[in-house]
């Protein structure tokens, strides 16, 4: 019968798999650490001996471990993965787009991800990267052009006062609105500053490149702004397949297998345009203003199409 391992060796091993843990999780401060390691029997009298012996077992085993501002950081992963070479250059795509992203939130989030990938790479996959030319600079180009307004909105967002909004409306006229801001959102070809319009319950999402002029009020705004809600309807295939946007909720199917949506917090304009795309599988139930929009588009739209066949 084979002799059962010492409690401290088995102590040790669950040590060993903690440390990983804080590792990749990012969470290796030296306090928590050395508080890790402090609690076993063998770190008692010289806690910073005992930690070079786990960091030298890592080493064996081929884990890089690296200590800078306060904080072990994993260099490498047990286990690796190895990209294609298209893979590597789309990461690398990627890593530029978010090098020039202007959102500091998701930018975190973004940053975190390709670093999770990043310490996971084989070693040809990180020659390989380095021997890449420098990834395409047009988005640092693309977002430098509104930096300073996408900072200047981000702040209103923060500070939370009322705003009177000067821009250019899709009618090709100046307008002036008293708003409320939310956010600044990201779309694949612009950049919109999203505001509530006190004046219509709406929320706008109005394009950088479309404002003229942003006045702060001195008053502050409410915490919570209630948009006008838009309830419609989707038929036939549509309904089975329709994926519910941001915003968006569901009361379920009717009598007639119909999807009822209710679309709270996204700008009307926009709203219009996507319920158009569905045709005849989408019929908008209230509000009647909206109801009405809707209806004027269509007829605009027929005579439009009339004119030019």
């Amino acid at each position: 019968m084979k002799n059962k391992l010492p409690e401290k060796y088995n102590d040790s091993c669950v040590k060993m798999f903690q440390f990983l843990q804080l590792l990749t999780e990012d969470e290796a401060d030296y306090e928590k650490v050395i508080e890790l390691f402090s609690s076993t029997k063998e770190a008692k009298n010289n806690t910073n001996v005992t930690l070079n012996k786990y960091l030298n077992t890592l080493k064996i085993f081929g884990i890089k471990v690296k200590k800078f501002n306060k904080k072990f950081h994993i260099l490498n992963s047990p286990y690796t993965i190895d990209l294609s070479s298209e893979e590597l250059e789309t990461m690398k795509l990627l890593s530029a787009f978010i090098d020039a992203y202007p959102d500091e939130k998701n930018k975190k989030i973004f940053l975190e991800f390709l670093k999770q990938i990043d310490i996971r790479l084989t070693e040809s996959c990180r020659s390989h990267i380095k021997s890449q030319t420098e990834a395409n600079t047009k988005f640092k180009l693309y977002f430098s052009e509104y930096k300073n307004l996408i900072e200047e909105c981000e702040r209103y967002c923060t500070d939370k006062f009322k705003l009177k909004l000067t821009y250019i409306n899709e009618e090709n006229k100046e307008e002036t609105i008293n708003a409320i801001p939310q956010e600044v959102k990201y779309y694949k070809r612009k950049i919109c500053f999203s505001v509530y319009n006190t004046g219509t319950a709406e929320i706008c999402d109005i394009p950088l490149n479309d404002i003229t002029n942003i006045k702060e009020l001195p008053t502050k705004s409410a915490e919570t702004c209630l948009s006008m809600t838009v309830v419609y309807k989707v038929k036939s295939r549509l309904a089975k397949s329709y994926k519910l946007k941001e915003g968006e909720s569901t009361q379920g199917y009717d009598e007639n297998g119909h999807l009822i949506i209710i679309n709270k917090n996204e700008d009307h304009n926009q709203l219009l345009k996507r319920l158009m795309r569905y045709g005849c599988e989408c019929e908008v139930i209230s509000p009647k203003s909206f109801k009405n929009k809707m209806k004027q588009l269509i007829e605009s739209t027929l005579t439009n199409y009339q004119k030019n066949t």
